[in-house]
């Protein structure tokens, strides 16, 4: 009788002594709040956030318990902020997302971080990426410069009048945007600054914005093509939306010997408009490793409570797309990545 009470009192006493620890979760729930659940764009971000769940849960011997929450298209931000705001209400332990409304947004992210979920933001963040706005609001932000984009689409349309055999001493570029915002407008002002540095001789027209409606896009480029006729030498439109608008004017034209014409992002319509020739190159964002990265880098806080990463914005660069390696692996990959076995 005496070695059992003993035995109890042991058992007693060692469940008191432990009752104060807390052991390391073995399960984290993680949520992606898209801009919008019908982008190819923003789907494939999501094959690379899947893609770092998979491999992060064998790595670790973790469960992520993942859901993906937001609006139909991007420019439902109302619906986007809402869903930003019942995501906080789960109380996840991360939250990783891309916003299109930053001054909407900053209020949520701020909430989001002093309740202590990790918050990452991927490719449109909380400003232009390496300004460094509101950092304190997020964990970490995973970014393509626009400034980059910008830049490269400029390269690309010169380089696609000199493969046409255009002359850059005169002549009126289209520009077209989906909506005016302080981190995207940094794609606008780049190319401009990049073909008036280059090529002084060009002109261009004002931003012909849409709303990121694709028939808005198509309906501006129609009516630029026809309001500056032969003058007009090309188009460059600032996101996929934009460019599908533009790509079905440009074809409904048949605007393609004596013209250029240059997108950013890509879908299917792009890669179309790009094969039959009405479309000389599309600037791409590796989705894909955005998406990963900003994932991998979600968990990895979570797990061990620090942030890996020694400075907050990443930026990782995109690619110009043509005829000429377009069907490459590495570029195939990045335009339509798909989850590993």
């Amino acid at each position: 009788m005496k070695k059992l009470v003993t035995a109890v009192l042991v058992v007693v006493m060692m469940a008191t002594l432990f009752s104060g620890i807390s052991f390391a979760e073995e399960s984290y729930d993680i949520i992606y709040l898209t801009p919008s659940t019908a982008s190819s764009f923003w789907s494939q971000v999501e094959v690379g956030i899947l893609q770092a769940k998979a491999d992060l849960e064998a790595e670790l011997g973790i469960t992520i318990n993942y859901s993906v929450v937001g609006p139909a298209e991007e420019q439902e931000t109302e619906k986007y902020i809402t869903a930003f705001e019942n995501a906080i209400a789960q109380s996840p332990d991360a939250i990783v997302t891309a916003t299109l409304s930053i001054d909407s947004t900053v209020p949520k992210a701020r909430e989001a971080t002093e309740l202590g979920i990790v918050l990452n933001f991927v490719n449109c963040g909380l400003g232009v990426g390496d300004d460094g706005a509101y950092q304190e609001y997020y964990n970490q932000f995973y970014y393509c410069s626009n400034d980059t984009i910008g830049e490269l689409a400029g390269q690309a349309f010169l380089e696609g009048l000199a493969s046409k055999g255009m002359s850059t001493d005169s002549g009126i570029i289209g520009i077209n945007m989906n909506v005016e915002n302080e981190a995207l407008n940094h794609r606008i002002q780049a190319f401009r600054d990049y073909i008036a540095a280059n090529a002084p001789g060009l002109e261009m027209t004002e931003t012909y914005y849409n709303n990121n409606v694709v028939e808005n896009s198509q309906t501006n480029a129609e009516n630029i093509i026809s309001s500056y006729g032969s003058d007009l030498i090309g188009m460059y439109s600032g996101n996929n939306i934009t460019c599908d608008g533009v790509c079905n004017a440009v074809r409904a034209a048949n605007l393609k010997d004596n013209f250029v014409s240059v997108g950013v992002d890509s879908d299917d319509i792009e890669i179309m408009a790009l094969r039959d020739g009405y479309l000389h190159a599309i600037i791409v964002q590796n989705a894909y490793e955005q998406g990963y990265l900003c994932m991998e880098n979600a968990i990895r806080t979570v797990v061990t409570g620090s942030n890996p990463e020694e400075v907050k914005q990443i930026n990782c660069p995109p690619v110009i797309v043509t005829l000429d390696n377009i069907d490459s692996e590495e570029i195939a990959f990045i335009m339509d990545p798909q989850l590993s076995e």
